[in-house]
């Protein structure tokens, strides 16, 4: 389950015929030898006939990931390969998140190596999109080196239902640069089974390749993927449990609730200054019928009291009183289920304290943030009412009708799943 990047040690062949080469990453793009992945293709480029690396592009975060937050913007920059040679460093994450006509103009082939975290909210994906749509109007080429998805590809249970895709789908409405397709909150995909979706809904005329990952399939157990080389694809995702609870804690973003940025585990600590944990905890207790695929396996989370005070974001300097989760059994939890049941404690026991964030979220300034990652506006209206009744019986049934979204996301993409259980 090496990343593809690592058959750039000996398949150089893998370039041929790319000829002038933008490369698309970020500095944890890297080998299973910590390798950047820029210089892995850098030095198999020169290693290939009429094959050469031009330029580079990088994500939000800026290529060297300096920046923390959404919308801190990064500018164009150079690289500096270890022989001293410099190409531009374009930012896509700037005043253009789409490479531009002017910046294609060396470019035959975009390689994109980037590590996504399986989750709609993870702008890595819309890059690849992006990236794929500037191709298809310059008729350039685009080969992905694929990497295994962290929090697991989605497979059928044995009463036919797919796991591990979770939420509701997207309605279009609510665009902004998390929200281009109407994807679950966990789709379950490889960028490279995401990049034939893009190709298929954008109607795009490409060359689009994929170069798999050897050994994976959808049934690859998470405890595995658990013990994957871990290099950080973003400053906030310092390890994998921050990434598996990122679907689950990501729309805190939208509340006045910490998501633990500013801690050491964010997205896995999670807590407010005004938060009753321990009233907390025993709700998502009660409530882990609709979060846990099986209930009977209550080993499957853990959760304990943790306190935070954290050095940035929101709270910065105040004590939040906080959970922290711990994984047992990954394949057993529904990342997306969890979440909602978090929230939904928080207005009903907290309707004064608990605060939506203002509009300013991923380049969109009119809609609520909380609408804009969730994709869907029968949340916002069901926390609301939360906030005069708690209604967990509501809870439960739009957490039901998410089903039949996974199940058609699915069907709608099977055509284009790479890896086979």
């Amino acid at each position: 389950m090496n990343p593809s990047i690592d058959k750039l040690e000996t398949e150089f062949d893998l370039l041929k015929d790319l000829k002038k080469i933008g490369i698309v990453s970020n500095q944890t793009s890297a080998s299973t030898k910590f390798i950047p992945s820029t210089d892995m293709i850098y030095n198999a480029a020169k290693k290939t006939e009429n094959c050469k690396v031009t330029t580079v592009f990088g994500p939000q975060h800026g290529y060297r990931q300096t920046e923390q937050d959404n919308m801190k913007e990064t500018p164009n920059d150079y690289y500096k390969f270890s022989d001293g040679q410099k190409v531009p460093l374009f930012s896509l994450y700037s005043d253009t998140r789409e490479p531009l006509q002017d910046q294609l103009e060396s470019v035959d082939t975009l390689v994109i190596d980037l590590q996504d975290i399986g989750c709609r909210v993870y702008t890595y994906m819309l890059t690849l999109a992006a990236c794929m749509r500037a191709a298809a109007k310059s008729n350039k080429k685009i080969v992905i080196f694929d990497r295994a998805n962290p929090l697991g590809l989605s497979f059928q249970n044995n009463k036919n239902e797919w796991q591990l895709v979770e939420g509701n789908r997207l309605e279009k409405k609510w665009h902004s640069f998390v929200g281009w397709y109407d994807i679950p909150m966990r789709h379950g995909l490889s960028m490279g089974e995401l990049g034939h979706y893009f190709k298929e809904h954008d109607n795009l005329k490409i060359d689009y390749q994929v170069i798999p990952v050897d050994s994976l399939s959808r049934n690859t157990k998470l405890s595995e993927l658990k013990k994957l080389k871990w290099a950080m694809p973003s400053p906030n995702i310092p390890c994998w449990e921050s990434a598996f609870f990122f679907p689950a804690f990501v729309s805190l973003e939208g509340t006045n609730v910490s998501e633990g940025r500013g801690s050491t585990i964010p997205f896995q600590l999670i807590g407010a200054p005004w938060l009753d944990v321990q009233k907390c905890i025993s709700f998502l207790k009660e409530m882990s019928s609709l979060y846990l695929y099986d209930s009977k396996q209550t080993n499957s989370l853990f959760m304990r009291e943790h306190h935070f005070r954290p050095t940035f974001n929101k709270y910065m300097g105040e004590i939040c009183y906080g959970i922290q989760f711990h994984v047992g059994v990954p394949e057993n939890i529904n990342l997306f289920a969890l979440g909602m049941c978090f929230i939904h404690f928080c207005c009903y026991a907290h309707p004064k304290e608990f605060k939506w964030s203002a509009p300013g979220y991923e380049y969109n300034f009119k809609d609520l943030p909380i609408n804009l990652i969730l994709g869907n506006e029968q949340w916002y209206d069901h926390f609301e009412n939360a906030k005069l009744k708690s209604n967990s019986e509501n809870l439960k049934t739009l957490l039901e009708t998410m089903k039949q979204d996974e199940n058609r996301f699915m069907k709608d993409v099977s055509r284009f799943l790479i890896y086979q259980e």
